[in-house]
Formats: structure tokens, sequence, C-alpha cells
């Protein structure tokens, strides 16, 4: 058992560090594409909204302030028949350049599709209704339609305000993936285009058809699709924008459910993209991915064994001399100390520094490009002790979800 633990441990880590080492080779030999801004095409901002009367006004606010000349520019608000005040406060805000339409519930993907069609711009760009943006991100998303191969252009990402613990893990996160968004666009290997706010050629939807109504990720389907037609996906590292993620871990679990669930069924359909012909995609991003997954998830699984196991053998030999502890609170501190402990002390956390370094420099990146300012100490520190094993969590629910076939939804909201 502990020789296996050990041989996945060094695997585990070779595959990280021959990662690590491509991405900075990627970035550093690859060059950015100039940071410029561009007005010169006209576009829809597509805003599908169901229950999200709280923030609707805000985000559409935020959407109407994006510094694009007026003539080549709307806001299109499609309520996916709401029970709430939704459409009602999306009507009260008056503008030349907004529309607001109704339809029966169909979800986000039917709601997107919606918009679609009514849109007059060149590219439409999807924005969740709990978003907000900076007043340039769309110029510097324009810029980047700079070939007409380009089909889509992803943005940068954070949380909006974080406030609970999980709020504050999803804000690390969310600033290490722009790291790794760069260095896949250098190769042409983004394989999904966050809902929250990406552009598309509204041509792709024209040739191709809309959004999948029956995936429930949508934004991951169809940026498959767009690399399985031999399209480039660019992305503005700084066109910033701001989400409200999921504040409690119920919420939160039920997003990455869906998340990861909905990932294995779209890696399964474009099946096809894992091959050595589609690029550094299909030969080095998508296999690591999955490789990622498998070992997390086998990894944790034997570390939470191993440490188990030590940590009854020092119960077993307290008891064998008779030692008692004062109360049950003494020995619930007990028990999760040492578990901290033997979890954290065993071979594969020796990597871990190397990682953390790692990780600081993906956030230093995040600060230049995104221009933040907030002290992250603690919430990085959240991070690294609770990452891991919730990424190891969610993957074992996914794929248990996907073994069994189980099905899996929105949660109590139908997209969001």
């Amino acid at each position: 058992m502990i020789e296996l633990y050990l041989l996945l441990t060094y695997i585990f880590a070779y595959i990280g560090l021959f990662l690590v080492s491509f991405y900075i080779l990627t970035y550093l030999s690859v060059k950015e594409s100039s940071v410029s801004v561009a007005s010169d095409k006209s576009v829809s901002i597509i805003i599908p909204a169901y229950n999200e009367a709280p923030c609707i006004q805000q985000t559409i606010r935020s959407a109407l302030e994006l510094n694009y000349p007026r003539e080549r520019f709307e806001v299109i608000v499609v309520d996916d028949g709401s029970r709430d005040a939704t459409h009602k406060l999306a009507s009260a805000v008056k503008s030349p350049y907004l529309r607001v339409f109704t339809k029966k519930n169909g979800g986000k993907g039917s709601a997107l599709n919606y918009g679609i069609a009514r849109a007059r711009g060149e590219i439409v760009v999807t924005m969740d209704a709990d978003t907000f943006v900076d007043n340039m991100s769309l110029q510097r998303m324009i810029a980047r339609f700079h070939h007409e191969n380009v089909m889509s252009v992803t943005s940068a990402m954070g949380v909006y305000k974080p406030r609970t613990l999980w709020q504050r893990i999803q804000h690390i996160e969310y600033y290490l993936s722009l790291f790794l968004r760069s260095v896949y666009a250098r190769a042409n290997a983004i394989f999904i285009t966050p809902g929250a706010f990406s552009a598309y050629r509204k041509s792709f939807f024209e040739r191709y058809g809309g959004f999948d109504t029956n995936t429930i990720t949508e934004d991951l389907e169809v940026a498959l699709r767009i690399q399985y037609h031999n399209y480039t996906i660019e992305h503005a590292p700084q066109a910033t924008f701001y989400t409200i993620a999921p504040a409690s871990f119920k919420a939160l679990f039920i997003q990455r459910r869906r998340w990861y669930t909905g990932m294995i069924s779209n890696l399964i359909r474009y099946r096809e993209l894992f091959s050595i012909r589609r690029g550094v995609l299909g030969s080095v991003i998508l296999p690591a991915a999955v490789l990622s997954i498998l070992f997390s998830i086998v990894l944790i699984a034997f570390s939470l064994i191993r440490t188990a196991g030590q940590i009854r053998n020092e119960l077993l030999s307290l008891n064998a001399i008779d030692f008692q502890f004062y109360d049950s609170l003494e020995f619930n501190r007990y028990v999760i100390g040492q578990f901290f402990y033997s979890f954290f002390s065993n071979p594969m956390y020796l990597f871990l520094l190397f990682f953390i370094v790692l990780i600081g420099f993906y956030l230093a990146y995040a600060r230049n490009k995104m221009r933040f300012k907030e002290s992250l100490s603690f919430n990085f520190v959240l991070f690294i002790a609770c990452y891991s094993l919730l990424f190891a969590f969610w993957w074992c629910v996914a794929s248990v979800y996907t073994l069994f076939n189980r099905k899996v939804g929105w949660g109590r909201k139908v997209h969001g």
C-alpha cells in the first residue's frame, strides 16, 4: 500500500513538474499579442436571467456603462420565465440601447439562443445576470477578433466582494485560472469559454447551431465545438469582470457537481479532440487535465486512508497505556490536530512548497493584468489548506453521477 502510494505520488509530481515547465516555456516562447482596444464591430450583449431580481439592475447598468460606440452596441435581457420581479426590474431600466424580452422557462442555453436570434450585432457577448464588468473590457475583447478564424474571446474573471470562506477559496482559484487561460490561448488550447462574460462571432452560431440546450455546461460544450471545427479561441487578460460566487458549501457543491459532470460528458462527446492531430490541445492540455483529475482523486483517497490509519494506531497506543482525555472537546481537538499533521506531512506535500511558490507567481501575473490591490494572504491560506480536498471531492461526486447516469440539474435556479 505504502509503495503504491509513493509511486503514485512521484508520478503525479512528475506530471505536475512537466506541466509547469510546459506552461512557463509556452508563456515565455510565444509572445502575447499587443494589448489594444477596438470598436469596429457591432456588438450585442445578451443577459439571460432567471430569478435574478436582487442584482439584475446593477448588472444591466454595468453593461450599459461599457465604453463602446453607441451606434454599434446593444444590451438584450432575456427573462427566462422568472417567478420573481426580474422582468419588471429589468424593464424599469430606461435606455435606448436596452431591449428586454421574456419567454417561457427553458434553461440558460434556450435563453441565450432566444437572444442570439434577435441580436443585431456581429459579435454576441454572453453575460451572466450576476456579473459586473470594467468599462474598457469590451473594447479589449473586440481587439482580439483580429482574424476571421477567431470565433471566441474570453476575459479575466474575479469574485465580486468575497466574504464567506467558500468565496475566498474561489477568489484565489479564479485568479489562478487567468494565467492558465493565457497560456492556453498562446497554444490555441482554450477549452472553456466562461458563460459569465465571453464573446463569440454570431456567424458561428448561424453556421453550426446555437448553444446546446441538452447539456448542463453550455459554455464548455460550445468551446469544444469551436475547437472541433478548427477555429481559434483568444483570450483578453486585461478585459476584467467580477461575478458573485456561491457563498455556501451547498451552493458551491451544486455548481461544481454540474460543472464537472458536464465536463465529463462533453469530453466523452468530443473525444476526437484527444489526438496529436489536434496540436497542443489534444496531445497535452486535455490528456493532462484528465490525468490530473484521476491522480488527484487517487492520491487524496490514499492520503485520507493513510491518515485515518495513523490516527487509529495512535489512539490504540494511547488506550493501551490507559491514557484518558479530559473531555470530548480535548479528544476532538487531538484528532483534528493529528489529522492535519499526518495529512500534510506525507510525501505528497513535500512538493507543496514548490507549488506554493508557483501559485504565488500566478497570482502576481493576475494582479498585474487585472490591476487589483486587495490583500490575498488570508484567502491564499484557505486555498492551500482546502482546495485539494474540495477538488478531489467534487470530481469523485461527478464521477459517481456519471457512472450511475444520475441526473444533474442547476439546483434551485434553472441557470446561473
